[in-house]
């Protein structure tokens, strides 16, 4: 997403939540924290309100002037803007889950029977639907990774408030615009000085080398040791990017197990080499290994900089041998 951002011209992607290589946060006094949050939900939860009640195509079906679960969005969405609760995807997907599923449970529960017994019947109904339906949301959510708290408040409300069970199926369509308002205003009024979304889709994450993984790109340099290290634990598509993107003179891979072998003249550098690439494919800010800085090309570091982070890996470096020889 963050490739796509860039393509955009920069006043309309920094609304989108890009930011250059070399920007740097700004401290804001909590008070600005404050004013910039009471804005952006008073416009963005006024906005719905005026929607809902003025439009006629929403009135036509006895619209809500808001549907509630939107105040508790709002308070995420302008107040804990680094949430991974409050960002774009949980948002709209988590909102649109809960409108499906407290839908169907209505549709399943209550509007099937109409002839009740009783009205304690009727209410024993609703009660196990409602929680039902929270509940199924909840689940649903975290399968799909979408979580968001106030999509289990528009889940319950499908099923225990009678003028939404009334509006049947256009309930998710009425979800749909308030989560969508929501997150535009988020971005329109939350990147005027902070950052919003942190993300659009997944979350930023660096690579994390396991053992087995290390000790494959960094073979054993004991001269009476074979240069071969098995990595069992490499996935297929690490094995792609090192036998497809890697342009190593000496660079084998045995199609018939996981094993990697580097025969190169400088086993370390050779192994820095296939790291650089493997950062690069899978847009790691930086990674420091051994005696090696290695940055990607989204980093824009001067020599100043480049020297001070050289500087660094040196001293973790001898304080790393020191402590072995201790």
């Amino acid at each position: 997403m963050t490739r796509l951002l860039k393509k955009f011209p920069y006043f309309i992607s920094h609304f989108l939540g890009y930011r250059k290589p070399n920007y740097v946060p700004k401290k804001l006094p909590q008070w600005r924290i404050y004013f910039w949050s009471f804005l952006a939900a008073w416009i963005g939860i006024g906005l719905l309100e005026i929607i809902f009640t003025y439009s006629k195509s929403f009135q036509n079906y006895h619209t809500p002037m808001i549907i509630a679960s939107f105040g508790a969005g709002a308070v995420l969405l302008y107040g804990v803007i680094d949430s991974p609760l409050a960002q774009p995807r949980n948002v709209i997907c988590g909102q649109l889950v809960g409108s499906i599923v407290g839908v169907i449970i209505a549709q399943l529960f209550l509007t099937i029977e109409q002839n009740w017994t009783s009205t304690g019947q009727k209410q024993v109904v609703e009660w196990v639907g409602g929680a039902t339906a929270m509940a199924l949301a909840l689940t649903v959510m975290q399968l799909t990774k979408t979580v968001h708290p106030p999509g289990g408040a528009t889940a319950l409300i499908a099923v225990i408030t009678p003028t939404i069970v009334d509006i049947s199926w256009f309930y998710i369509a009425i979800v749909f615009v308030s989560s969508i308002t929501q997150v535009v205003i988020a971005c329109l009024i939350n990147n005027i000085e902070r950052k919003y979304p942190q993300y659009w889709w997944s979350p930023y994450e660096a690579i994390k080398l396991g053992s087995a993984t290390l000790a494959t790109l960094m073979p054993n340099t004991d001269d009476h040791q074979k240069e071969e290290v098995a990595a069992n634990k490499l996935t297929v598509a690490e094995e792609g990017i090192l036998n497809n993107k890697v342009d190593l003179p000496a660079f084998k891979s045995s199609a018939t197990s996981s094993s990697i072998t580097l025969q190169t003249t400088n086993n370390v550098d050779g192994a820095l080499c296939v790291l650089q690439k493997y950062v690069e494919s899978s847009r790691t800010p930086y990674l420091v290994i051994s005696q090696s800085l290695i940055a990607t090309a989204d980093i824009e570091l001067d020599e100043k900089e480049r020297n001070v982070l050289q500087g660094l890996v040196q001293k973790l470096n001898a304080a790393t041998h020191n402590m072995e020889e201790y």
